[in-house]
């Protein structure tokens, strides 16, 4: 949509990323920013080192 490029910033909404998007650790870490997944990946390890919740936006346990 070449009308709206001037309105966009090039960043990408969570709930718009495709199966494999949700599952790459490195798509997510650009989607949420290098912060913020570093903290979810430090929060995971602390309650769900196991992994248990997995399903779509998989965070991996840091």
């Amino acid at each position: 949509m070449k009308a709206m490029e001037p309105w966009a910033d090039g960043r990408r909404v969570v709930n718009f990323l495709s199966v494999e998007e949700a599952t790459d650790p490195d798509r997510l870490s650009e989607v949420y920013g290098a912060e913020r997944y570093r903290r979810l990946t430090a929060a995971k390890k602390a309650y769900d080192p196991a992994n248990i919740f997995r399903v779509n936006h998989n965070i991996l346990p840091g």
